[in-house]
């Protein structure tokens, strides 16, 4: 998990396994970590002390993980405070220090790099002492540097069967779909003008299909006259500026397009990768950015 509400929404689900909050936590969030039993990754004295008041508190031990930063300078303590650290977290009362990891920088196409961060972070372990569990590796990681895999694996794209390096050999089978459905069709001439600040013009007489979907929902505004979605197996493009709550697109080579029909945002014939490279970002953003308010359906496999 990335931060601890969403370890709440794991628990209130109903899921009692062991959870771990991998992003940073301020230390009013350790009464709610404990109280829900969350591990918490930490890299300060001042969230594993709050950890431990809370757990002391609660009559409960408080499970800690402690990262060291080899080099991604996003979280972790620094490698020459680790060892004593960690020795102060092992000394706190009611606190278990159960695990060390790090953040590889490019573990998708940096090898070298990876593979420097992965000796110094041996060195740091054995520095450190025993400890239960040891992890480095993000979905990248896990087939770009298969020996560091360790004790654990952080996956965050895998889990969408999603490979943007392809370190699978197209291995990996998509299980993200995202549709949307056609909620009004208009005819317009060539040369009308299309959604806000009239950044597209017909070039044609144009049947203009619009999608009950917009960035509100998560779908990059950046795809604004650059998208494409499938609509009856056919490919159609994003026309005009994405809306909040709508986009429009052009059908009018797909004529059996009406009112209530599904259009395909991503899944086979629109694939995560492509509207990435269509919007100049990674994968990540876009599946992570698809917003709570659209409605998830799960299926088995």
């Amino acid at each position: 998990m990335a931060t601890i509400q969403e370890g709440l929404a794991v628990r209130e689900a109903g899921i009692d396994i062991p959870v771990l909050v991998i992003s940073p936590i301020l230390a009013i969030e350790a009464e709610q970590a404990v109280y829900y039993d969350l591990r918490v990754v930490v890299e300060s004295l001042e969230v594993a002390a709050a950890l431990s008041k809370a757990a002391a508190g609660q009559g409960k031990r408080a499970i800690i993980h402690l990262e060291v930063d080899t080099g991604l300078s996003r979280f972790g303590c620094n490698p020459e405070e680790l060892c004593a650290l960690a020795d102060t977290i092992r000394a706190l009362p009611s606190v278990e220090l159960e695990g060390l990891c790090q953040h590889f920088v490019d573990s998708g196409l940096n090898p070298e790099r990876t593979q420097a961060q992965a000796r110094e972070f041996d060195e740091l372990a054995q520095r450190v002492g025993p400890v239960k569990l040891t992890h480095a590796c993000n979905s990248a990681g896990i087939f770009a540097a298969p020996r560091e895999c360790r004790d654990m694996v952080r996956i965050g794209i895998l889990a969408y069967g999603i490979d943007p390096n392809d370190l699978t050999q197209s291995r990996l089978a998509p299980v993200l779909a995202w549709n949307a459905r056609v909620t009004a069709l208009r005819t317009v001439p060539s040369g009308a003008t299309v959604s806000y600040s009239e950044t597209y013009a017909c070039k044609r007489e144009t049947v203009i299909a619009t999608l009950g979907v917009g960035y509100g929902d998560g779908y990059p505004r950046a795809l604004s006259n650059k998208g494409i979605v499938s609509i009856h197996g056919e490919l159609a493009p994003v026309i005009g500026l994405v809306c909040m709550d709508q986009l429009l697109i052009d059908v009018t080579d797909v004529p059996k397009t009406k009112i209530g029909d599904v259009a395909q945002l991503i899944g086979p014939d629109v694939s995560v990768e492509k509207l990435a490279q269509l919007a100049n970002t990674n994968c990540h953003e876009i599946t992570t950015r698809i917003m709570g308010r659209v409605p998830r359906r799960y299926s088995g496999f």
